[in-house]
């Protein structure tokens, strides 16, 4: 009785002891998921996970958690003191350190730790890394591709390809019939504006419409897919998702003069059709492939789109890491379609992706550094002024020996590194087949572009859709995720997937088979019968009227007025943008020399795009910041955009460029020609009569101050013997033409 007593004296001595001698408990309620998952994921997994258990201990799941190891139970429910697992962590009572390597926790990191096991130690099944839902799911965005068959249809008139069954047999369903095709010259318009970004001339109008030739609109989609200026309207739609900028970022935000050069890529990528699995490959590895050539090189500069934080007393490690995330991130929207930077700083709460599986993503890029190489050799005088050799921005990937190691940072913050981790993917996908001992970032590239692989061609298809319809089938673009919202179509996307594959990943081709369908061709009119049963238009009973993008918006004024410049690529151009704008930035050290002659008018992708300054007239009208990845673009409506079409000095120049050329291409119905240049058609007889009121009414005001006519047209020389005061009425008549919703939007 004696030697229990004693015993149990000592015991409880013990637990006094640790109760002092140990960090003390959090004083609140404790979340598992946000709080002690990450520390687990972070400190233990790699040592106690499902790959390899030290002493027989696991602690990524519920279950063999609370079993505990060889050593008997790690974890006591409600009693932190008594838990080896705080034992170990704390270092108590000469106990070796865990984890091993690295920094020990820290007290208020175990203070987490002892509050969860003191409140009941809960570990909530879906935060449970060894559950089905963890490891494999049944959401329908990570079940294989199969190709479905295209349903039977009651109309079989209507269908003119298999996209069209699809949306016939949903339609037909719900007692919807389709619309009908819409007119040639709006059919026109539609396809130049989608597959060019231009709008077609009323010479190219006239001849479409008069051509009755059954193959004349396969010819049309032949004759705009051939374009130089395919590659770029459709590469446009690539650099929001690269954030292509001309400019570093952050404060200082230094022009990149040769970041062009990778733009100059993507349009010729996208004009040579290249298929989209070589196209990924390059852009996440072109300097990891044997004997890479220099555009090859180039390509890689996708990934040296990120922020560069040049000001002086930073710490450089932090932003390196930074720009780290940011590509892992931008690869999981890009090709995946998942919000994976939600597993940063903890695993997911929602998807299939644990903390560690981010690292193992981070890891691929995590060892490879930015390097800048010489076009040519330079020459003395390039030496002594190393910003005037012209670079490629691209990666060079770091030697074994010196290689990178990576962690799974804390809470995602770089200064506390935790478990080391290798290059991997998400297990909830396909299992990587490595090259090599290592994976690196050509394996990646390779392993997103498997025929196996779920989501690579459901994102990219969608996205291509978008484009072509103005509303995605999968609306979620970014999210194909539990959270996202599900397609409103599922098999037409996943035939459009697998066809995507058998026509070799061409871009080309998907559009010509989209374009091609009924469904795309239906006019855009909106139907009342739609209204209280398909608002939103997601059955597709119609096609959808879409805002055309800012540098579209540009393009088209310059287009309709005759001031484009079409030469395609080349560094970035300077147009007028309001005084003050680029003093802004930072110690206003930018300066914006404005562009003269052919580059004042170069189409809109091609402006310098300075992060902490952009463009004005592109922002007004919802470009991306470039800052982070772009997957859909806003579309608002603000008084800003147009008294941006009335006023920015591009656009006067165009309205003055319009109204002249209109006097001298038709002299005897100007406004009516101004119109149809601007908007594809004729007006109609109201239209043309509230033209004509319009300009009666500003001539009567500038015959009454004829110093206000002279004012307005500037050195603009007038064609003819046409007097100023009509000269002036017309070019007015041409701005408030450019200010029409109709000329902004595609139908």
């Amino acid at each position: 009785m004696p030697s229990i007593l004693v015993r149990s004296l000592l015991v409880l001595s013990s637990l006094g002891l640790a109760q002092d001698a140990l960090p003390p408990s959090a004083d609140r309620p404790v979340d598992f998921r946000e709080e002690i998952k990450p520390i687990l994921d972070a400190r233990c997994v790699s040592c106690h996970g499902p790959d390899e258990q030290k002493s027989g201990l696991r602690l990524d799941a519920k279950e063999p958690a609370l079993l505990g190891g060889d050593l008997g139970p790690a974890i006591e429910p409600g009693d932190s003191a008594s838990s080896y697992l705080i034992h170990k962590v704390a270092g108590f009572q000469g106990e070796s350190i865990m984890p091993p390597e690295g920094d020990p926790l820290s007290p208020a990191e175990i203070g987490l730790l002892r509050a969860w096991i003191d409140q009941g130690a809960s570990w909530p099944e879906e935060a449970d890394d060894s559950t089905p839902e963890r490891r494999s799911s049944d959401h329908w965005a990570f079940q294989p591709i199969t190709r479905p068959e295209p349903p039977s249809v009651h109309h079989e008139e209507w269908p003119r390809s298999p996209i069209d069954r699809f949306i016939l047999a949903r339609l037909e369903a719900e007692g919807i019939s389709p619309s009908p095709e819409a007119d040639r010259a709006s059919l026109l318009r539609r396809l130049s504006l989608d597959l060019i970004g231009l709008p077609p001339t009323p010479e190219e109008v006239d001849a479409f419409v008069q051509d009755d030739d059954p193959g004349a609109y396969d010819a049309l989609v032949d004759r705009l897919l051939a374009s130089p200026h395919f590659g770029e309207r459709w590469g446009r739609h690539w650099l929001d998702l690269a954030r292509y900028a001309d400019s570093d970022g952050y404060e200082k935000d230094r022009p990149r003069p040769d970041a062009y050069r990778y733009r100059d890529w993507v349009i010729d990528a996208v004009n040579r059709d290249l298929p989209f699995d070589r196209f990924t490959i390059e852009q996440l590895a072109g300097d990891l492939l044997p004997d890479a050539s220099l555009e090859q090189q180039a390509a890689a500069g996708f990934h040296r789109n990120t922020l560069t934080n040049t000001e002086g007393g930073v710490d450089q490690e932090e932003f390196r890491v930074a720009a780290v995330v940011d590509r892992v991130n931008t690869t999981g929207s890009v090709w995946l379609g998942l919000t994976v930077g939600c597993a940063q700083c903890h695993s997911h709460k929602y998807d299939p992706i644990t903390q560690r599986e981010y690292y193992q993503l981070f890891a691929f890029f995590n060892t490879a550094d930015e390097a800048d190489l010489p076009l040519a050799e330079p020459t003395a005088d390039d030496e002594a002024k190393e910003e005037s050799v012209p670079r490629i921005r691209t990666f060079a990937e770091q030697p074994p020996d010196r290689r990178r190691a990576s962690h799974v940072l804390i809470r995602g913050d770089f200064l506390r590194p935790g478990d080391p981790v290798e290059p991997g993917t998400i297990a909830v996908l396909p299992p990587m087949e490595p090259s090599g001992d290592r994976a690196d970032r050509l394996d990646l590239a390779e392993w997103l572009m498997r025929p196996d692989h779920p989501l690579t061609a459901r994102v990219a298809v969608n996205r291509v859709w978008y484009h072509l319809f103005g509303r995605a089938l999968v609306p979620s673009m970014e999210d194909f995720g539990t959270r996202g919202e599900p397609p409103s179509h599922p098999e037409l996307l996943d035939w459009l997937a697998i066809e995507y594959q058998r026509l070799g990943w061409s871009r080309k081709e998907l559009i010509r088979t989209i374009v091609r369908s009924a469904a795309y061709r239906q006019s855009s009119a909106v139907r009342e019968d739609l209204e209280p049963i398909d608002p939103e238009n997601v059955l597709l009973a119609r096609q959808n009227r879409v805002r055309l993008e800012a540098e579209v918006i540009r393009d088209v004024a310059l287009s309709a007025s005759g001031l484009l410049t079409t030469e395609v690529g080349g560094p970035s151009v300077f147009p007028p943008q309001p005084e003050g704008i680029s003093e802004l930035t930072y110690a206003r050290s930018a300066r914006w020399e404005e562009s003269q002659g052919a580059d004042r008018y170069r189409r809109g992708m091609y402006t310098f795009f300075r992060r902490t300054s952009p463009y004005p007239m592109l922002t007004t009208f919802d470009a991306p910041d470039a800052n982070v990845c772009a997957v859909k673009r806003s579309a608002s409506n603000t008084p800003l955009q147009a008294l941006t079409l009335l006023n920015d000095e591009v656009f006067v120049e165009c309205s003055r460029a319009l109204g002249l050329r209109a006097l001298a291409e038709d002299p005897s119905l100007p406004a009516d020609r101004a119109f149809r240049l601007a908007l594809g058609r004729l007006p109609t007889p109201e239209e043309s009569a509230l033209l004509s009121g319009l300009r009666d009414d500003l001539l009567a005001a500038f015959r009454a101050d004829p110093g206000a006519a002279a004012a307005f047209l500037g050195d603009e020389p007038i064609p003819g013997l046409v007097p100023p005061e009509e000269a002036a009425a017309l070019v007015a008549t041409a701005r408030a033409i450019l200010n029409l919703d109709e000329f902004i939007t595609r139908d």
